[in-house]
């Protein structure tokens, strides 16, 4: 898989890095020269300097032939613009987006971004993973009727720990979308191996959320 992810925050720099390992393709955008040159020099040529709003970089960072582009800039705004130009420009297959105000999460979906990730949502979900009988946490519903997005905290004695994703059997039409590790945020592979405290973003079907909570916390 290749990925271009722009921003090279702090989530984007794990992010990239966890892909690496995990043996995907990776370019990482940034316009910051500070940013770049740390990055650069802890990863190489995986980063690119430069506007990700600006079609000759995206085109420099192959975008032509990107399975999925993860906007992680610190502006709702830049993030939303990117999105719109991969998504319809260049017709990446996957696009996702990370915003900060909660009321700009509908724009995003009505230019077509596959998966929006809310940071407001994902701290309060990791705020209520700790409170007693709170099975999980719904971020939103999702653009396709009958399709949620919810959060699940890991706990430690859960019988998934230490397994690959690819050995879980969830319920139909449901899957992972996202991992949020100790470590920061990272794209879900068959090969991504569950932690304890891990909270794991899935979309699942209405009425399957119960059972998705079963089987990845071992109740």
């Amino acid at each position: 898989m290749y990925v271009v992810i722009v921003g090279c925050s702090e989530s984007g720099y794990h992010l990239s890095k966890a892909l690496i390992a995990g043996g995907h393709e990776v370019v990482v955008i940034d316009k910051n020269p500070e940013r770049y040159q740390l990055l650069s020099e802890e990863l190489g040529s995986v980063a690119l300097l430069g506007d990700g709003t600006d079609e000759a970089t995206l085109k420099r960072a192959g975008i032509a032939r990107a399975d999925v582009v993860v906007s992680l800039t610190g502006a709702d705004a830049t993030n939303l613009v990117i999105s719109q130009m991969t998504k319809h420009i260049f017709q990446v297959p996957r696009t996702m987006a990370l915003i900060k105000d909660p009321k700009n999460e509908p724009i995003f979906h009505e230019i077509g971004v596959d998966v929006v990730i809310n940071s407001t949502h994902l701290v309060l979900a990791s705020l209520e993973e700790g409170i007693p009988g709170r099975p999980l946490v719904h971020l939103m519903n999702l653009r396709v009727p009958g399709m949620e997005l919810v959060s699940v905290s890991i706990p430690a004695d859960s019988n998934i720990i230490g397994k690959r994703l690819s050995e879980i059997e969830l319920p139909p039409n449901s899957f992972i979308t996202l991992m949020v590790k100790k470590t920061g945020a990272t794209l879900p592979t068959g090969r991504s191996v569950v932690e304890p405290e891990d909270e794991l973003v899935a979309v699942t079907p209405e009425g399957d959320e119960q059972i998705l909570y079963d089987i990845l916390t071992g109740v």
